[in-house]
């Protein structure tokens, strides 16, 4: 019953892991020389990867048990996000942003809830899948805005703020 729904999801997915590639690639100056922004790029594609793995595996004739087993490792293997983020961060003042723990957490509890379900038999926990899958998406598609339209910026603005800068002359 969640064979169409999950090959439509793996296929955007998959689809959106080779777009951030190439937004990466297109601001490969910013993101090779940051050490967040590549944490950044490598949390996008591992969470666009998750999605499609989890999707392949719905789309996999096999019993529902194996399902299960499968989506709780699918589920194990989120905390790679959380490492990632904890990376980006490291050597700055950041804090993680609760928005993106939240998302974190129902992404990788969604995955979780369903492959419990499908454990013992049943594939009435396949809501929380789609849910952690739709989330996914979403969150992947906004990590590869914030490369295309952030990554560099917060350079950019602090020379722009040292020019603005009383008693500093331009370079003009």
């Amino acid at each position: 019953m969640w064979t169409t729904f999950a090959a439509t999801v793996g296929g955007s997915a998959a689809s959106l892991t080779g777009l951030t590639f190439i937004v990466v690639a297109f601001r490969f100056d910013v993101v090779a020389t940051s050490q967040e922004y590549r944490n950044r790029a490598a949390q996008t594609v591992s969470l666009f990867l998750t999605t499609t793995v989890t999707a392949s595996l719905v789309t996999l004739p096999q019993p529902t048990w194996a399902l299960g087993v499968e989506l709780l490792v699918a589920a194990a293997s989120a905390s790679l996000l959380s490492v990632l983020d904890h990376a980006a961060r490291r050597g700055t003042s950041q804090h993680a942003r609760p928005v993106l723990v939240v998302a974190l957490v129902v992404f990788a509890a969604g995955i979780a809830a369903a492959g419990l379900f499908a454990t013992v038999g049943s594939t009435d926990g396949m809501g929380f899948y789609a849910a952690s899958s739709l989330l996914g998406l979403m969150w992947g598609v906004y990590g590869t805005w914030v490369f295309l339209t952030q990554a560099g910026t917060d350079q950019i603005n602090a020379v722009a703020n040292v020019h603005d800068q009383p008693g500093t002359a331009s370079a003009a």
